[in-house]
């Protein structure tokens, strides 16, 4: 392929349950709207393909994987169906884009991450929250030393599935359930993405549901020169996304939509040291949109992609140890 091919060439993407919220919400359309992919076999199996994507219906997930179209496929099913399919599309030489958590311990992802090493093919978490622009810009702040040494990080994603929501996969310990294990990455990334996956101590609480999964996780790590971090996950508290970085000269806040971003989240707010408060603009974009172009890029041999497996495996693997110390 030369360069002016591999510049105007889109990627072909399927999608394995199509009538998920991500999928119908974000991703699909994010694929619509990519000049780098095209959206070309999808497949329901807990009802009809929504439109606008009927036509595109391909029958089972089996038909998706095996479409001569498809080049990668993505995969929002629940949890505890990731490994089965995300395999089944390795073995048929396809590159995956999966839902986070990709797997449901530390162990199946390094698995999967072996599989697709093997097969030569693409592997990576759907985590799009690095994509967005705000996120970036506050990230990048914190790294330059706009903020001082940072010395606090307080993290939440809490939301309420409630009452009429019993049968939601999220309530299942055999789908990967619970609030840690859904959004915890959300929590953690930008903790992880600072200071490494490694805290020195860990100490968690957590309110089990009764099914056996928590629905809330409330976690503190440190490390050994005082750094400290706090984050908090909730399938029953209000809904809130906010991202607190505290350096030592000021802090910033991201105190809605944090780890989502989207087209409205254009501001970051800054504490000094002396009291004054500024709004720091942030140009905001879809990190749907983002994730969806850096993949089919990475797929086309541009650019890499930029997080890979063994951060995936290392993020599940803090994941595993505040679920213990929570117990």
């Amino acid at each position: 392929m030369s360069v002016n091919d591999a510049a105007t060439r889109t990627v072909g993407f399927g999608v394995l349950g199509a009538r998920s919220m991500v999928a119908t919400r974000a991703v699909m359309p994010a694929i619509d709207a990519s000049t780098r992919a095209d959206l070309v076999a999808v497949s329901s199996l807990g009802g009809p393909v929504p439109e606008p994507w009927q036509h595109l219906g391909a029958g089972l997930y089996e038909d998706v994987i095996d479409h001569p179209g498809v080049e990668v496929v993505y995969v929002p099913l629940p949890n505890g169906m990731h490994v089965e399919w995300v395999e089944r599309a390795i073995a048929a030489g396809k590159h995956v884009l999966c839902e986070k958590p990709i797997a449901c311990t530390p162990g199946e992802a390094q698995r999967m991450a072996d599989s697709a090493e093997r097969a030569g093919v693409l592997l990576a978490e759907a985590w799009m929250t690095p994509f967005d622009a705000r996120w970036r810009r506050a990230l990048s702040m914190a790294r330059g030393g706009e903020l001082g040494q940072i010395i606090d990080i307080d993290a939440s994603f809490t939301f309420t599935i409630g009452p009429d929501g019993d049968d939601n996969y999220r309530w299942s310990p055999d789908q990967g359930g619970g609030a840690l294990l859904d959004v915890g990455i959300y929590c953690l990334g930008p903790i992880v993405e600072l200071w490494g996956s490694h805290p020195d101590l860990v100490e968690a609480t957590a309110l089990w549901h009764t099914s056996g999964v928590d629905a809330r996780t409330e976690a503190t790590l440190e490390w050994v020169d005082g750094r400290q971090a706090r984050i908090r996950c909730s399938f029953v508290d209000d809904e809130e996304q906010r991202l607190e970085i505290i350096g030592t000269e000021s802090s910033l806040v991201l105190a809605t939509n944090a780890h989502t971003g989207g087209m409205s989240a254009d501001t970051i707010l800054v504490a000094q040291g002396n009291g004054r408060v500024r709004n720091v603009p942030a140009t905001p974009s879809d990190p749907y949109l983002g994730m969806v172009d850096a993949f089919a890029e990475a797929v086309l041999g541009g650019t890499p992609w930029p997080r890979p497996m063994s951060a995936t495996v290392d993020l599940l693997t803090l994941i595993e140890r505040i679920e213990e110390a929570s117990r």
